[in-house]
Protein backbone atom coordinates (compact mmCIF):
# COMPACT_ATOMS: atom_id res chain seq x y z
CA UNK A 1 0.00 0.00 0.00
CA UNK A 2 1.25 3.60 -0.49
CA UNK A 3 1.31 5.36 2.37
CA UNK A 4 1.54 8.82 0.73
CA UNK A 5 -2.28 9.33 0.05
CA UNK A 6 -4.25 10.19 3.39
CA UNK A 7 -8.01 9.41 3.52
CA UNK A 8 -10.81 10.46 5.44
CA UNK A 9 -13.66 8.08 6.70
CA UNK A 10 -16.84 9.13 7.96
CA UNK A 11 -19.83 6.34 8.69
CA UNK A 12 -23.62 7.28 7.27
CA UNK A 13 -26.10 5.31 8.90
CA UNK A 14 -28.18 3.50 6.55
CA UNK A 15 -30.17 1.62 8.81
CA UNK A 16 -30.59 -0.36 12.24
CA UNK A 17 -31.40 -3.79 12.91
CA UNK A 18 -32.01 -5.79 16.10
CA UNK A 19 -30.14 -9.75 15.84
CA UNK A 20 -29.83 -12.02 18.35
CA UNK A 21 -27.22 -12.33 20.96
CA UNK A 22 -26.04 -16.03 19.48
CA UNK A 23 -25.46 -14.96 15.99
CA UNK A 24 -23.62 -11.53 16.78
CA UNK A 25 -21.30 -13.57 19.83
CA UNK A 26 -20.12 -16.98 18.65
CA UNK A 27 -20.60 -19.62 21.96
CA UNK A 28 -23.56 -17.31 23.59
CA UNK A 29 -26.67 -18.63 24.53
CA UNK A 30 -28.35 -15.08 24.09
CA UNK A 31 -31.94 -14.90 22.37
CA UNK A 32 -32.05 -10.92 23.03
CA UNK A 33 -31.65 -9.00 20.80
CA UNK A 34 -28.84 -6.15 20.00
CA UNK A 35 -28.73 -3.24 17.55
CA UNK A 36 -26.65 -3.80 14.40
CA UNK A 37 -25.69 -0.32 13.04
CA UNK A 38 -25.42 -0.20 9.08
CA UNK A 39 -23.48 2.00 7.33
CA UNK A 40 -22.35 3.36 3.67
CA UNK A 41 -18.89 4.84 4.27
CA UNK A 42 -17.72 7.82 2.48
CA UNK A 43 -14.09 8.17 2.12
CA UNK A 44 -11.98 10.79 0.13
CA UNK A 45 -8.97 12.63 0.16
CA UNK A 46 -10.63 16.03 -1.59
CA UNK A 47 -10.15 14.62 -4.42
CA UNK A 48 -11.14 11.09 -4.91
CA UNK A 49 -14.56 10.28 -3.13
CA UNK A 50 -15.61 6.22 -2.73
CA UNK A 51 -18.20 4.35 -1.27
CA UNK A 52 -17.92 1.42 1.46
CA UNK A 53 -21.42 -0.85 0.65
CA UNK A 54 -24.37 0.68 -0.97
CA UNK A 55 -26.81 0.16 1.68
CA UNK A 56 -30.40 -1.31 1.45
CA UNK A 57 -32.64 -2.13 -1.62
CA UNK A 58 -33.59 1.13 -3.58
CA UNK A 59 -36.85 -0.76 -3.74
CA UNK A 60 -38.62 -0.27 -0.32
CA UNK A 61 -40.89 -3.66 -0.47
CA UNK A 62 -37.28 -5.73 -1.44
CA UNK A 63 -35.79 -3.77 2.15
CA UNK A 64 -39.14 -5.03 4.45
CA UNK A 65 -39.34 -8.45 2.96
CA UNK A 66 -35.43 -9.24 4.63
CA UNK A 67 -36.48 -6.59 7.57
CA UNK A 68 -39.33 -9.40 7.73
CA UNK A 69 -36.86 -12.18 8.48
CA UNK A 70 -36.56 -10.76 11.82
CA UNK A 71 -39.73 -12.17 12.94
CA UNK A 72 -38.31 -15.30 13.54
CA UNK A 73 -36.76 -13.80 16.67
CA UNK A 74 -39.69 -12.01 18.18
CA UNK A 75 -38.74 -8.62 15.97
CA UNK A 76 -41.94 -7.19 14.18
CA UNK A 77 -40.38 -3.99 13.31
CA UNK A 78 -37.36 -4.76 11.12
CA UNK A 79 -35.03 -2.00 9.76
CA UNK A 80 -35.13 1.11 11.83
CA UNK A 81 -33.63 4.77 10.85
CA UNK A 82 -33.78 3.66 7.11
CA UNK A 83 -31.72 6.12 4.53
CA UNK A 84 -31.26 4.83 1.05
CA UNK A 85 -27.98 5.80 -0.68
CA UNK A 86 -30.03 8.20 -2.46
CA UNK A 87 -30.88 10.19 0.56
CA UNK A 88 -27.19 9.80 2.30
CA UNK A 89 -25.62 10.67 -1.00
CA UNK A 90 -27.54 13.92 -1.05
CA UNK A 91 -27.77 14.87 2.39
CA UNK A 92 -23.81 14.45 2.33
CA UNK A 93 -23.85 16.88 -0.45
CA UNK A 94 -22.29 14.38 -2.85
CA UNK A 95 -23.38 14.40 -6.25
CA UNK A 96 -23.27 10.32 -7.80
CA UNK A 97 -21.04 11.61 -10.95
CA UNK A 98 -18.19 12.31 -8.47
CA UNK A 99 -18.36 8.79 -6.56
CA UNK A 100 -15.02 7.40 -8.40
CA UNK A 101 -15.58 3.41 -6.44
CA UNK A 102 -17.86 1.50 -4.64
CA UNK A 103 -16.53 -1.79 -2.75
CA UNK A 104 -18.84 -3.83 -1.16
CA UNK A 105 -18.40 -5.67 1.47
CA UNK A 106 -20.98 -8.06 1.80
CA UNK A 107 -22.77 -9.80 -1.43
CA UNK A 108 -26.35 -10.00 0.82
CA UNK A 109 -28.64 -7.32 0.31
CA UNK A 110 -27.71 -5.23 3.50
CA UNK A 111 -24.90 -4.07 1.59
CA UNK A 112 -25.41 -4.62 -2.06
CA UNK A 113 -28.85 -4.05 -2.12
CA UNK A 114 -28.34 0.16 -3.60
CA UNK A 115 -25.73 -0.43 -6.32
CA UNK A 116 -27.15 1.86 -8.96
CA UNK A 117 -24.66 2.23 -12.16
CA UNK A 118 -27.18 4.84 -12.89
CA UNK A 119 -27.07 6.53 -9.66
CA UNK A 120 -22.76 6.10 -10.01
CA UNK A 121 -22.32 6.35 -13.56
CA UNK A 122 -18.40 6.98 -13.45
CA UNK A 123 -17.88 4.65 -10.41
CA UNK A 124 -16.02 1.25 -10.17
CA UNK A 125 -17.67 -1.77 -8.22
CA UNK A 126 -15.29 -4.43 -6.69
CA UNK A 127 -16.99 -7.33 -5.04
CA UNK A 128 -15.84 -10.54 -4.06
CA UNK A 129 -16.16 -13.11 -6.78
CA UNK A 130 -16.95 -16.17 -4.38
CA UNK A 131 -20.09 -14.14 -3.53
CA UNK A 132 -21.07 -14.21 -6.60
CA UNK A 133 -20.72 -17.73 -7.66
CA UNK A 134 -22.28 -18.92 -4.11
CA UNK A 135 -25.46 -16.96 -5.24
CA UNK A 136 -25.18 -18.46 -9.15
CA UNK A 137 -24.74 -21.90 -7.75
CA UNK A 138 -27.76 -22.33 -5.62
CA UNK A 139 -25.31 -23.10 -2.58
CA UNK A 140 -26.14 -20.05 -0.49
CA UNK A 141 -25.59 -20.57 3.09
CA UNK A 142 -27.88 -17.64 4.67
CA UNK A 143 -30.17 -15.74 4.22
CA UNK A 144 -31.78 -17.03 1.03
CA UNK A 145 -30.34 -16.08 -2.15
CA UNK A 146 -32.96 -13.96 -2.67
CA UNK A 147 -31.70 -11.59 -0.71
CA UNK A 148 -28.47 -11.76 -2.40
CA UNK A 149 -29.05 -8.86 -4.39
CA UNK A 150 -31.54 -6.77 -5.41
CA UNK A 151 -33.43 -6.93 -8.53
CA UNK A 152 -32.48 -3.57 -10.26
CA UNK A 153 -28.91 -4.09 -7.86
CA UNK A 154 -28.33 -7.63 -10.17
CA UNK A 155 -29.80 -5.41 -13.28
CA UNK A 156 -26.94 -2.80 -12.55
CA UNK A 157 -24.12 -5.46 -12.09
CA UNK A 158 -25.27 -6.42 -15.85
CA UNK A 159 -24.48 -3.04 -17.01
CA UNK A 160 -21.57 -2.62 -14.66
CA UNK A 161 -19.86 -5.81 -16.64
CA UNK A 162 -20.56 -4.24 -20.13
CA UNK A 163 -19.10 -1.02 -19.24
CA UNK A 164 -16.29 -2.34 -17.68
CA UNK A 165 -17.02 -1.01 -14.58
CA UNK A 166 -17.49 -4.37 -12.43
CA UNK A 167 -14.32 -6.45 -10.61
CA UNK A 168 -14.79 -9.66 -9.08
CA UNK A 169 -11.98 -10.17 -6.79
CA UNK A 170 -10.46 -13.37 -6.00
CA UNK A 171 -8.08 -12.25 -2.98
CA UNK A 172 -7.06 -8.55 -2.65
CA UNK A 173 -7.44 -5.77 -5.24
CA UNK A 174 -5.79 -2.41 -5.15
CA UNK A 175 -8.59 0.21 -6.00
CA UNK A 176 -6.46 3.61 -5.86
CA UNK A 177 -3.90 4.10 -3.69
CA UNK A 178 -3.86 3.88 -0.33
CA UNK A 179 -6.95 2.00 -0.37
CA UNK A 180 -7.09 -1.57 -1.27
CA UNK A 181 -10.24 -4.42 -1.12
CA UNK A 182 -9.52 -7.67 0.36
CA UNK A 183 -11.70 -11.08 0.57
CA UNK A 184 -12.08 -12.26 3.64
CA UNK A 185 -14.45 -14.93 3.65
CA UNK A 186 -15.79 -16.26 7.11
CA UNK A 187 -19.50 -14.76 7.64
CA UNK A 188 -20.22 -15.54 3.93
CA UNK A 189 -17.32 -16.26 1.32
CA UNK A 190 -18.59 -13.28 -0.20
CA UNK A 191 -17.65 -10.89 3.20
CA UNK A 192 -15.09 -8.71 1.98
CA UNK A 193 -12.69 -5.78 4.10
CA UNK A 194 -11.15 -2.43 2.80
CA UNK A 195 -8.20 -1.34 4.13
CA UNK A 196 -7.94 2.72 4.13
CA UNK A 197 -4.50 4.31 5.49
CA UNK A 198 -5.53 7.74 6.93
CA UNK A 199 -3.78 10.14 8.58
CA UNK A 200 -4.31 8.08 11.99
CA UNK A 201 -3.06 5.02 10.76
CA UNK A 202 -4.28 2.08 8.76
CA UNK A 203 -7.08 1.21 8.97
CA UNK A 204 -9.43 -1.71 8.12
CA UNK A 205 -13.33 -1.98 7.77
CA UNK A 206 -14.05 -5.76 9.11
CA UNK A 207 -17.02 -6.83 7.67
CA UNK A 208 -16.93 -10.21 9.54
CA UNK A 209 -16.62 -8.67 12.51
CA UNK A 210 -19.66 -7.15 13.57
CA UNK A 211 -19.24 -5.57 17.07
CA UNK A 212 -16.04 -3.97 19.43
CA UNK A 213 -16.51 -7.08 21.43
CA UNK A 214 -15.91 -9.68 18.76
CA UNK A 215 -12.19 -8.12 18.20
CA UNK A 216 -11.88 -7.45 21.69
CA UNK A 217 -12.51 -10.74 23.07
CA UNK A 218 -11.19 -12.87 19.69
CA UNK A 219 -14.59 -14.26 19.69
CA UNK A 220 -15.89 -14.66 16.16
CA UNK A 221 -19.88 -13.96 15.24
CA UNK A 222 -22.26 -16.74 15.42
CA UNK A 223 -23.54 -16.66 12.49
CA UNK A 224 -20.62 -17.66 10.55
CA UNK A 225 -20.52 -19.70 7.77
CA UNK A 226 -16.58 -20.89 8.78
CA UNK A 227 -15.42 -19.64 12.31
CA UNK A 228 -12.43 -20.57 11.38
CA UNK A 229 -11.87 -17.60 8.54
CA UNK A 230 -13.73 -15.09 10.53
CA UNK A 231 -11.40 -16.01 13.67
CA UNK A 232 -8.33 -15.53 11.06
CA UNK A 233 -9.44 -12.63 9.76
CA UNK A 234 -9.69 -11.09 13.14
CA UNK A 235 -6.28 -11.85 13.85
CA UNK A 236 -4.65 -10.88 11.05
CA UNK A 237 -6.21 -7.75 10.74
CA UNK A 238 -5.63 -6.67 14.29
CA UNK A 239 -1.82 -7.99 13.61
CA UNK A 240 -1.88 -5.60 10.78
CA UNK A 241 -3.46 -2.25 10.59
CA UNK A 242 -3.65 0.50 13.10
CA UNK A 243 -7.32 0.29 13.45
CA UNK A 244 -9.62 -2.47 12.90
CA UNK A 245 -13.13 -1.46 12.37
CA UNK A 246 -16.21 -3.78 13.52
CA UNK A 247 -18.57 -2.98 10.62
CA UNK A 248 -21.90 -2.79 12.31
CA UNK A 249 -21.21 -1.42 16.12
CA UNK A 250 -22.80 1.55 17.23
CA UNK A 251 -19.97 3.31 18.16
CA UNK A 252 -18.47 3.58 14.68
CA UNK A 253 -20.85 6.80 14.53
CA UNK A 254 -19.19 8.62 17.40
CA UNK A 255 -15.75 7.58 15.75
CA UNK A 256 -16.22 8.73 12.62
CA UNK A 257 -18.45 11.98 12.77
CA UNK A 258 -22.13 10.65 11.86
CA UNK A 259 -23.75 11.53 15.44
CA UNK A 260 -25.94 13.24 13.50
CA UNK A 261 -27.93 10.40 12.46
CA UNK A 262 -28.51 8.75 15.45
Amino acid sequence: MLMSDRYVIRAELAAILPAPGWAVMFGEHDLSLHDLYFYVWVVSDGTTIGLIDAGLPLNATEADALGETNRAFGDDVGFRSVRTLPQILDEAGIRGEDVSFVAITQTVTYHSGGIDADLLPNAHFYLARAGVEEFLSGGTGHPAPEFYFSTSSWASLRTLAIEGRLHLVESSASIVPGIEFEVTGGHHPGSGAVIVNTSDGVVGVLETAFLKRNLETGRPIGIAESIADARAAMISFQGRFDTVVAIHDPGNLRDFGGERHD
